[in-house]
């Protein structure tokens, strides 16, 4: 059974790129139309359904056209009334027909993705401001107008986001350079030198002592002998070693905060809003 899944779009462009994102996901052109003004005030709708307008036709009257072909004249859903509401204040709404109900669910889903808003959400703000149901004869909303109804005051919170970078704070630079330094040993030397005595002597001569010969005596002296021996008596190793440390970083965030205040009407009585303002 054919069934109709409708989305409402804040621009006609917004609806637009819904359109886009239906076909891309398989959705023929021909069961899609867009109802709603763009930048200039005209009425869009698909090539393959303007022949189902007759010439001239307004916004309203195709939207009202559309359902009329979905549900007759009597005995409408109430929310029909919301959509050409919708319009009436400046949205656009994608309309496509679907075949089953896994189709159905798909359109939605993309609906929903390209921006598509709450309904009932948005009628709730109207009713909040007096809207009490679709008038047929109440004028299309100006772009002022529009622009004034959808004022956004934006919430702002600021994050703290602590990173870390490195950065030089110094470091060594190790030499290895050659020395000479006076020192000084003190050694024992020892020299032999031939003794001569002469003493006298008073005896008879014998034949050993008139035979020649003689003896030599040879003198020795020691001399500093100076030998170097290199050793290795220590090591300096060049690294690096880590350690970690916290830091509480201290700091102020910047937002804003949105107060609604509730004014009061001719009558000098406050309404009470209609839904209760969640804080973000």
């Amino acid at each position: 059974m054919t069934q109709a899944i409708v989305g409402v779009f804040d621009s006609f462009d917004e609806a637009n790129r819904a359109v886009e994102r239906l076909e891309r996901a398989g959705i023929a052109r021909t069961d899609i139309q867009v109802h709603g003004r763009d930048s200039s005030a005209a009425t869009y709708d698909t090539a393959a359904v303007a022949d189902r307008r007759p010439e001239g036709e307004g916004v309203l009257a195709s939207i009202e056209h559309f359902f009329s072909n979905l549900f007759g004249s009597n005995d409408r859903p109430e929310e029909i009334g919301h959509y050409h509401e919708a319009v009436r204040r400046g949205s656009a709404l994608v309309t496509v027909e679907v075949a089953n109900e896994a189709q159905a669910d798909l359109v939605r889903a993309e609906l929903n993705d390209a921006g598509a808003v709450d309904i009932d959400e948005r009628v709730a703000q109207w009713k909040s401001s007096g809207y009490a149901g679709y008038d047929p004869s109440a004028r299309e909303y100006t772009a002022d107008e529009v622009a004034a109804e959808r004022k956004a005051f934006p919430v702002v919170r600021e994050d703290l986001s602590v990173g870390k970078r490195e950065v030089q704070t110094g470091g060594v630079r190790v030499y290895s350079r050659a020395t000479a330094t006076p020192v000084s040993e003190t050694v024992n030397l020892r020299e032999e030198h031939a003794a001569i005595e002469r003493r006298p002597v008073d005896r008879p001569a014998t034949a050993a002592d008139l035979k020649e010969g003689f003896v030599e005596i040879r003198e020795t002296t020691e001399q500093p002998v100076v030998s170097k021996t290199a050793r290795v008596v220590e090591e300096v190793v060049v690294g690096k070693e880590a350690t970690e440390r916290t830091e509480t970083i201290a700091d102020t965030v910047r937002g804003t905060e949105v107060e609604v205040e509730r004014v009061r009407g001719e009558d000098g009585t406050l309404r009470p809003p209609s839904t209760p303002t969640k804080p973000i």
